[in-house]
C-alpha cells in the first residue's frame, strides 16, 4: 500500500479503505497487508480520473552542495520532474539502475567524484551512453575541454554559476 498510495499521491489510509471497500481489488498477505497489482492500480487509476502513474520522468542530481540541491530540487519538482540525488560512483549507478532518469544534472565541484571519471564511466555503461547532461559549473572553472570530449556520446548543456532559473528551465525542456 505504501507504494500504490505514492503512485496514486494519496496516503496510505486511502488506500487500505479503498481496498477494504473493493474499490481497488488486492490480495491480502497472511500478514494482514494488501497487495496490490500493477494492472489493478491502472484500471482504479483510469476509473477516477487521477493522474497517470508513470507521468513525472526522473532527473538524477550529482551534486554535494545540499543548498545547490534543494535549490535545484525546487525548480526541477515546479516542472513537474521527480529527482534523485547521488554524491559518489555507487550512489550514481544505484540510482540510474532504480530509476531510469531521463537525464542527469551534475556540479563540477565533486571532491568524492571528479568529472572526467563521472563522464568516462557514463560514456563506457551502455545504459547510459546516450544519456542528456546537464553540467553546472562554477564560473570558468576550466571543464569546458573536459566536456566538449564527451559531446559526441550524448547532449551536454553547461550553465554557470549563478543561475538564470529561466536560462535553466530552457536547458531543461531541451534536455527532457
Amino acid at each position: 500500500t505504501e507504494e500504490a498510495a505514492r503512485l496514486l499521491g494519496v496516503s496510505q489510509q486511502s488506500v487500505r479503505k479503498w481496498c477494504q471497500s473493493g474499490k481497488i481489488h488486492a490480495k491480502t498477505t497472511p500478514g494482514g497487508f494488501y497487495k496490490i497489482e500493477k494492472i489493478e492500480l491502472e484500471r482504479f487509476r483510469q476509473e477516477f480520473n487521477m493522474p497517470d502513474l508513470d507521468s513525472n520522468e526522473f532527473v538524477l542530481i550529482i551534486e554535494e552542495n545540499s543548498d545547490r540541491v534543494k535549490f535545484i530540487s525546487g525548480l526541477l519538482e515546479m516542472l513537474d520532474f521527480d529527482v534523485i540525488t547521488a554524491h559518489d560512483m555507487i550512489s550514481v549507478g544505484i540510482a540510474i539502475g532504480n530509476t531510469r532518469p531521463s537525464f542527469i544534472i551534475a556540479g563540477t565541484n565533486l571532491p568524492n567524484l571528479k568529472l572526467d571519471y563521472l563522464l568516462t564511466s557514463l560514456a563506457d555503461n551502455d545504459q547510459t551512453k546516450n544519456l542528456s547532461m546537464l553540467i553546472i559549473a562554477d564560473g570558468n572553472d576550466g571543464h569546458d575541454d573536459l566536456i566538449s570530449q564527451h559531446r559526441d556520446h550524448r547532449k551536454i548543456s553547461i550553465l554557470r554559476e549563478p543561475l538564470d532559473i529561466h536560462q535553466f528551465k530552457r536547458e531543461v525542456e531541451n534536455l527532457a
